[in-house]
């Protein structure tokens, strides 16, 4: 039996998917070229900065000479060791100033370090030394320049003019740390030169602290505190005293820098745990002396 087509004409073709037009083709061309520029771009970038820093940090621009000037201390091979380990760290781009610095100015009697370039691959280290400001004397033997922050700069030999700072042992490591020890570094701070160059045998006992001035006088200068006010008693009492009441005197007694005493007699020392003694001062009065 014959098929039957259906009514209303020929029978219609099925339907093809459609296919993507030329504007989305281009599109699809022009992404892709897009993340290809993009990625190439990045990998031209990223090799551009790895080729600086292998000039900033590597043997193209690298530290092969150190010259340091201006150190006068007795550690003079370890200084320009440490100066080239250091150096070794940076380059001509980038100089290791605050690594240098740091390195350096642990030495005694180094303040402060300047680093210059010396083209092409070379550096100067210019030290800044510190003056000693005391000589520390050791009871069992010798006697070292001290610097400003209490680290053994050498021996002093005879060095005159300095204040002098007496202990029992050597420092540890060469540099004061013991609290009363550094207490006494720290009056002769406040001091003018010519004052502190007075002082002999300042000394920490019983926790306070003492000292003999040139011409023999002693000097109690009490607890270690109000450093500043006793160092500016001690400065008026030398220059506004009678030369001769110097001279008679047995001690001199700034423990109270508002009262500073005279005494024509030896009195018993201050109490340590009061802080009081009964001092006769030299019109032959009986004062209480001591930190309030």
């Amino acid at each position: 039996m014959p098929s039957q087509r259906p009514r209303g004409g020929r029978g219609r073709p099925a339907r093809r998917p459609a296919r993507p037009g030329i504007g989305a083709r281009a599109s699809a061309v022009a992404g892709n070229a897009v993340v290809r520029a993009v990625s190439y771009w990045a990998v031209v970038t990223l090799a551009a900065l790895l080729l600086v820093l292998w000039i900033v940090s590597g043997p193209l621009l690298g530290i092969s000479n150190v010259t340091v000037t201006g150190y006068t201390g007795q550690d003079r091979a370890a200084v320009q060791t440490s100066a080239e380990l250091v150096a070794g760290t940076g380059s001509m781009v980038r100089l290791p100033v605050g690594d240098m610095r740091r390195a350096l100015t642990r030495f005694p009697g180094v303040l402060d370090v300047h680093v210059q370039r010396d083209w092409p691959r070379s550096i100067t280290v210019d030290v800044t030394m510190g003056d000693p400001v005391a000589i520390l004397a050791v009871e069992s033997g010798g006697r070292y320049l001290l610097s400003p922050t209490g680290q053994v700069m050498g021996t002093a030999g005879a060095t005159t003019g300095l204040p002098v700072i007496r202990v029992r042992l050597a420092p540890p490591g060469g540099t004061l740390t013991d609290p009363g020890q550094r207490a006494a570094l720290l009056f002769v701070g406040w001091l003018q030169p010519e004052v502190a160059g007075r002082l002999r045998n300042l000394r920490f006992e019983r926790g306070r602290l003492f000292a003999d001035l040139a011409n023999g006088l002693e000097l109690r200068i009490g607890a270690p505190t109000r450093l500043a006010e006793k160092a500016q008693a001690l400065a008026a009492v030398l220059s506004q005293a009678d030369p001769a009441a110097l001279v008679a005197a047995a001690y001199l007694d700034i423990s109270n820098p508002a009262r500073p005493m005279l005494g024509a007699e030896a009195a018993p020392l201050p109490d340590p745990v009061s802080g009081t003694s009964t001092a006769a001062d030299d019109t032959g009065n009986v004062a209480t002396t001591g930190d309030p």
